[in-house]
């Protein structure tokens, strides 16, 4: 049985598709026909090696519903989709209300220096830039206890993590995301690093 184009195929398994009722299409411009209730359309000449080779059939009305043969019932169990294929009956898009929304992005933002921070629910991650030694440039110790001390909604300040980063915590403060990370960076930019 021959193999067919990628459009042909698809054409073929969405009339497959329809079931015994067959796939009813009508007359669109440009020598095409579109799928009734859905947005598919198909260019004439995908139906001839259908139609001359005996795998579909619209009992000689162009108005009556497609119907598969037994010839075409033949190619398609001889033929089987592989799993992920990407040839296959139509289906109508999805409304894009009705698509799966991406994740939201946590809000990101650097420095010149090498600093770079994220927020994630309150909470800034800073990360210390490489001082060129295999280690990171953070800041003297005892300075946590004195960021806190000066900026009343700072909750607390963990670390530093073996990346070199700090995780400082707000709460109850009413500034955007994109203020506590700007805060948050020169709070930490602001220490004198340590010496290597």
């Amino acid at each position: 049985m021959p193999d067919f184009t990628p459009a042909v195929e698809t054409l073929l398994r969405t009339i497959a598709e329809a079931g015994d009722k067959g796939a009813q299409f009508a007359q669109a411009p440009r020598a095409r026909y579109r799928l009734a209730g859905t947005d598919y359309v198909v260019n004439q000449r995908s139906f001839y090696p259908l139609t001359g080779g005996e795998y579909v059939t619209d009992g000689s009305n162009d108005m009556a519903p497609v119907r598969l043969t037994d010839r075409g019932r033949e190619w398609i169990r001889q033929h089987p989709v592989p799993h992920g294929g990407s040839r296959g009956p139509y289906r109508p898009r999805r409304t894009r209300s009705a698509r799966q929304a991406p994740a939201p992005r946590p809000a990101r933002f650097g420095y010149a220096g090498g600093f770079s921070a994220e927020l994630v629910e309150r909470t800034v991650f800073v990360i210390c830039p490489d001082n060129d030694h295999g280690g990171v440039a953070l800041p003297v110790y005892g300075w946590e206890e004195r960021a806190v001390a000066r900026h009343p909604t700072l909750h607390e300040i963990e670390g530093p993590t073996i990346s070199g980063g700090y995780a400082l915590r707000w709460r109850a403060d009413a500034r955007t995301d994109a203020d506590l990370l700007v805060q948050s960076l020169a709070i930490v930019r602001a220490e004198p690093a340590r010496s290597s």
